[in-house]
């Protein structure tokens, strides 16, 4: 029972932070004798459960997706989302969420909040629009361009508002190509800044959307666009293997 209890604990040295490990710097994390490391993670290579890289550090391999796999085959996206989401938001100081589009709006079905202060007033059942959210950018990101702008034709606000957001709609949808996520860097929220991405379902298009924002005061765009953003089209990743 001690040993299978240390083989756990071997694994759980393992994160996206630490995708790799030598046998040195997993006795150091655990406070374990090398030796007893060594024997172990031996033992682990050869069940398969580890794996070692070119570089002889060592890696967690396939069999250990199947020991999460059925907990993940049973949460609901929601559910699984919501911790992500919570560490995102504290990430920002801001807040993070999910949502679903409802007619013209994404109506939020999650959303977890920092301590800040400085946070708009939504709320789970909240609804934002389609064409000037960034849960609504990254919504129509998801899509075809001909399927999106099909969907902008029934979305698209009055002319004034057209206007005024079309052309950073647009830029947003374009740098989602390369980035997988997109920026609102204020529009139509001055102070607020937003980054988003689409989860995508079996068909290859949008179910939800996530985002996580800020004021801007706190969370800049640099900080969307180099840590916040790459997180949240992970997590846009996680749902859709999960979904």
């Amino acid at each position: 029972m001690t040993a299978l209890a240390r083989g756990l604990e071997v694994l759980s040295c393992f994160s996206a932070a630490r995708p790799a490990l030598s046998g040195t710097e997993i006795a150091s994390l655990l406070g374990l004798p090398q030796p007893t490391v060594w024997r172990l993670c031996r033992t682990m290579t050869k069940l398969g459960y580890l794996a070692v890289g070119s570089d002889e550090r060592l890696r967690p391999a396939l069999p250990v997706l199947r020991l999460g796999y059925t907990i993940l085959s049973e949460l609901t996206p929601i559910e699984l989302a919501r911790p992500h989401l919570q560490e995102l938001a504290d990430a920002a100081e801001g807040a993070a969420g999910l949502a679903v589009r409802d007619g013209s709006d994404m109506r939020f079905v999650e959303r977890c909040e920092s301590h800040s202060q400085l946070l708009m007033n939504l709320k789970v059942g909240s609804r934002v629009p389609v064409a000037t959210s960034a849960l609504g950018w990254a919504y129509l990101a998801g899509f075809p361009q001909d399927e999106r702008e099909a969907l902008l034709g029934q979305v698209r606000p009055d002319h004034r508002v057209w206007r005024a957001v079309e052309k950073p709609l647009r830029r947003a949808l374009d740098a989602y190509v390369s980035d997988g996520f997109i920026i609102n860097d204020g529009v139509f929220h001055p102070g607020y800044n937003t980054a988003a991405a689409p989860v995508l379902g079996s068909d290859g298009r949008p179910v939800f959307a996530i985002n996580c924002g800020g004021a801007a005061s706190i969370l800049s765009i640099e900080k969307l666009r180099r840590e916040i953003g790459p997180r949240l089209r992970d997590l846009a990743t996680l749902l859709r293997t999960a979904s």
